[in-house]
């Protein structure tokens, strides 16, 4: 998907996960994502991530 978001001329993007789901959160990171916090959400606590392309 970051490929697609590159090749439609976005800068970054922004990616959600829950806070217990490690697994996207790693894949995530290990995919350049920055941490830029948790909020409440109406499906509970989600962490958002920045990459920046």
């Amino acid at each position: 998907m970051l490929e697609e978001a590159r090749a439609l001329g976005l800068d970054r993007v922004l990616l959600a996960c829950a806070v217990d789901n490690l697994a996207s959160a790693g894949t995530t990171e290990r995919n350049g994502g920055v941490l830029e916090g948790v909020r409440d959400t109406r499906h509970g606590p989600t962490r958002r991530y920045r990459i920046e392309l």
